[in-house]
């Protein structure tokens, strides 16, 4: 749609200017205006891979290395837009919001994917729990956001990131010291995912 929009830009301004040019040469000729409205558009696209994987430590539930992702945003409004950046994980109670804050620090909880928690397993993680209440859930802290102006709604459980007109590259940092009332030895192991999202709709 829009490599469509810039061809009918593009043929319309080749327009114009050929009406220009018969205005000039003969007088005898009427000239044309010529317009067209472009429509305001945002896209959103992940530039790092979709699918980022980190090993966790078996003894503390620490990662050996942090994870980041990086999402590109090009708009052409001349306002400032508003994104939403949430965090969901799979639980036996569906696709819910992993996107807590504790103590000031907001984190994304993990749930496991070969046996999926259940519902309370992440509602005591984000309350605090003790550990073993929540298996299958492990959390880690947004260490960062860079690249546009953000801010965590506590309502919504999300981040609001704010873009203006051009091109953005927003980077959401992941640390890899595990939440420790989040880590405990009834963790099953197996893969652990959350996913992030970036997106227009606050959804």
């Amino acid at each position: 749609m829009n490599i469509l929009k810039r061809t009918l830009v593009m043929l319309s301004i080749l327009m114009l200017s050929a009406v220009k040019c018969f205005a000039e040469t003969d007088a005898g000729m009427m000239s044309t205006q010529l317009s067209f409205n472009i429509e305001s558009f945002t896209r959103i696209a992940p530039i790092t891979s979709p699918i980022l994987t980190a090993n966790i430590t078996d003894r503390t539930g620490n990662l050996y290395a942090p994870l980041f992702t990086r999402f590109r945003v090009i708009t052409n409004s001349s306002k400032k837009q508003t994104l939403y950046l949430q965090a969901n994980a799979v639980t036996d109670g569906g696709y819910e919001n992993a996107m807590f804050q504790q103590g000031g620090q907001v984190y994304i909880a993990f749930a496991n994917l070969s046996k999926i928690p259940s519902t309370q397993a992440l509602s005591n993680c984000k309350i605090g729990g003790i550990p073993k209440d929540s298996p299958g859930v492990v959390a880690y802290p947004i260490t960062s956001i860079t690249g546009a102006d953000h801010k965590y709604i506590t309502s919504k459980g999300k981040y609001e990131v704010y873009v203006d007109n051009g091109t953005t590259d927003v980077t959401v940092n992941v640390g890899a010291n595990v939440l420790p009332s989040s880590f405990a030895a009834n963790d099953p192991r197996g893969f652990y995912q959350a996913v992030l999202s970036l997106t227009e709709a606050d959804i």
